[in-house]
């Protein structure tokens, strides 16, 4: 049982800094990253677009994969509401990430428009919130 419980406590550790890694990258992409779509001219921004997804995604993806299976292996081993509560965030983030984010770029690369990247912007707002939030709950779990 002590291996278990150590077991789970180093899982939880895993996905703590894996959703702060998160919710650092998501805060930069917010408020830097993607107003400087913007900057970029229509004529270059769909190629711009392109490469950004590969470069993202390289980068993302496979954080994304650790704070989920993480969160998975965690809360199969503790079953805390405040960590079922951190998971279903991490749900919402998924949604809005294949409704709306994921959606938003394809459109982007391939015919961009302001209305398409203030979209963006004001829906990854979802996300950033989201990301915030579960950090809180991380920590308020740590403290515990």
């Amino acid at each position: 049982m002590d291996q278990v419980l150590c077991l789970s406590n180093h899982v939880f550790l895993v996905h703590v800094v894996a959703t702060i890694f998160m919710c650092g990258l998501c805060w930069f992409v917010q408020v830097v990253h993607y107003p400087l779509f913007r900057e970029i001219s229509f004529s270059d921004l769909s190629n711009y677009e392109r490469k950004n997804l590969l470069r993202t995604s390289v980068v993302a993806i496979p954080v994304m994969v650790v704070e989920m299976l993480s969160g998975l292996i965690y809360l199969y081993c503790d079953l805390d509401p405040l960590f079922a509560l951190n998971m279903g965030l991490f749900v919402i983030i998924g949604i809005s990430t294949l409704v709306f984010q994921a959606p938003i770029h394809l459109q982007i690369s391939r015919s961009p428009t302001p209305e398409r990247i203030e979209k963006l912007i004001q829906t990854n707002w979802i996300r950033t919130i989201a990301w915030t939030i579960r950090v809180a709950i991380l920590f308020i779990m740590l403290i515990d």
